[in-house]
């Protein structure tokens, strides 16, 4: 579906803590001035230690997904619990052969955060380049917003806690400043050693409320 493709609309936020990898993601697709949907799903888990968020057009992303989450579950299957490392320089194949052959990158910005020997966050742009954050990353529309609360609160060492109320409130404030930003509420996904939790929503809209 054509219509599909040029949804858009984003704020997507990674923080590293002492004991883990929070994610955190509006849920507004816009298509242009239009909010198309408020309940729009942008952080997906891809393996069982790993989990990926979604910035860009819909049907793009949507794409890379399926594709990422059935190549994990292979890896799982033929060798193990895969590193972070290896998720993601797979996606960057992907992302870099497309653009090789076509000239065409897909039109997305993703996160990637997991737990194998320690918690890890990677930024990948549209044609495959990989970032290695080492305290927090954001994307989409509103990540500009998101940094300015990312730059000013956090603290090296903090806890997964404090990782959750760090990562929601950014959100919170790019949905206040940014038109494209928004949703029913927003997405939170914890990574620790355990494997990947998504916080219930009334927990998340009760730290949402404080800000």
């Amino acid at each position: 579906m054509a219509q599909e493709q040029h949804k858009k609309g984003t704020t997507t936020v990674g923080v590293i803590c002492k004991d883990g990898v929070i994610l955190a993601a509006d849920q507004l697709a816009s298509l242009g001035d239009f909010q198309f949907n408020k309940d729009a799903r942008k952080i997906y888990q891809i393996a069982e230690n790993i989990a990926m968020t979604t910035a860009g057009t819909v049907g793009d992303n949507q794409a890379i997904i399926r594709i990422i989450e059935a190549q994990m579950k292979l890896y799982e299957l033929d060798i193990g619990q895969p590193s972070v490392k290896a998720a993601i320089t797979l996606l960057s194949n992907m992302l870099s052969d497309k653009y090789l052959y076509t000239y065409l990158p897909y039109g997305l910005f993703n996160l990637v955060g997991g737990f194998d020997t320690e918690p890890r966050l990677y930024s990948i742009d549209p044609v495959g380049g990989i970032g290695e954050e080492k305290n927090f990353a954001a994307t989409g529309s509103g990540m500009v917003v998101a940094y300015g609360i990312l730059d000013s609160d956090f603290k090296s060492g903090i806890s997964t806690d404090e990782g959750i109320k760090l990562a929601v409130k950014s959100i919170v404030a790019a949905r206040k400043r940014v038109s494209s930003v928004g949703g029913e509420n927003i997405t939170v996904m914890k990574i620790t050693a355990k494997g990947v939790e998504e916080l219930a929503p009334i927990k998340v809209q009760a730290i949402a409320k404080t800000y």
